[in-house]
């Protein structure tokens, strides 16, 4: 039996490739920094795209090794996570307090998230 739930705060169905292949391939490691980053906001967060399987990724024009792609062998590393209502300094702080290595900021609508090892920022 799979389990509905990723974290206590997250389904397995918000990580999900949006082409509906039904690839839901996340780093556990990954999923650990985001619930954490959930706990510390203290409110619940949107996730706009999390893993891309190969054929979505590339049809979107997704970097071909961009975090999102997402396979068995290398799952994905990361989360775009949608401001909402939040304070996206908020979203920015606790990202790079849990540990994100990499960070996206130029974005008006979203952060991006993704737990490479060396520090990256856009």
């Amino acid at each position: 039996m799979i389990k509905d739930n990723a974290s206590p705060h997250f389904k397995w169905s918000e990580f999900a490739c949006k082409c509906g292949c039904g690839c839901t391939y996340v780093s556990q490691d990954a999923i650990d920094k985001l619930e954490e980053l959930r706990v510390l906001l203290g409110a619940p967060i949107q996730i706009n795209s999390a893993c891309r399987c190969p054929i979505h990724n590339a049809k979107i024009g997704g970097a071909p090794m961009s975090q999102h792609r997402s396979t068995k062998a290398s799952p994905s590393t990361a989360f775009d996570i949608a401001i909402g209502n939040h304070d996206k300094q908020d979203i920015i702080s606790l990202a790079e307090r849990v540990g994100f290595g990499g960070i996206g900021i130029k974005y008006n609508t979203f952060v991006h998230v993704d737990d490479r090892p060396n520090k990256a920022r856009w």
